[in-house]
C-alpha cells in the first residue's frame, strides 16, 4: 500500500502482509490501525462523510486514530507499528 495514494484527511482499508489495516492520513503523519472491529471483529469502512471508520456489522464508529466514536464496541482499534520503504507502508 502506497503512502502517497491516501489523500490527507481520508482513510483507506485494506492488506499489508495478509493483515487487514484501515490507514488514515492525517496530514502530517499516518495512523496505521488494525482493522479488526473490537466488538466482534467484522472490518471497517471509511466513512469520508463522517470521517469516521463504521462497522457494517452491528454499528460501532471509531474516530480516525481508532478510538471509540460510537459502540457497542469499548475498545478502540489497535494503532499498528509501521515504517516507510520507498513511499509502501510496511508493518513493523
Amino acid at each position: 500500500m502506497k503512502a502517497s495514494d491516501i489523500a490527507s484527511g481520508h482513510g483507506v482499508v485494506g492488506e499489508i502482509n495478509g493483515r487487514p489495516v484501515a490507514v488514515y492520513n492525517a496530514g502530517d503523519r499516518l495512523v496505521v490501525l488494525e482493522n479488526i472491529c473490537t466488538h466482534m471483529g467484522c472490518q471497517t469502512d471509511w466513512n469520508d462523510s463522517g470521517d469516521s471508520w463504521d462497522c457494517p456489522c452491528h454499528g460501532s464508529r471509531y474516530h480516525p486514530d481508532g478510538s471509540v466514536m460510537l459502540g457497542p464496541a469499548a475498545q478502540p482499534l489497535p494503532r499498528l507499528q509501521y515504517r516507510l520503504e520507498n513511499g509502501e507502508i510496511a508493518l513493523d
